[in-house]
């Protein structure tokens, strides 16, 4: 099934949406499970790392919403 990119930006806002809301949950999973008493140098790179990955899925999401319609340039 083709989506039109009208179509693809309305479902892509609901689709980043549900990323802002899974992913610092699933962050926080983490960090309670298995970073719970690790040191400060540990604490600041799980939480840059993580700080910034939010973006990769994001970006996906929004080069997939800006793809042009099929047939158009």
């Amino acid at each position: 099934m083709k989506l039109r990119q009208r179509t693809r930006k309305f479902l892509g806002v609901f689709i980043i949406l549900a990323l802002l809301f899974i992913y610092p949950a699933i962050a926080s999973i983490i960090y309670e499970r298995f970073l719970n008493n690790a040191p400060t140098w540990a604490l600041l790179t799980y939480f840059a790392i993580a700080g910034f990955a939010w973006a990769i899925p994001a970006g996906a999401v929004i080069k997939w919403m800006a793809k042009p319609n099929e047939g158009e340039d």
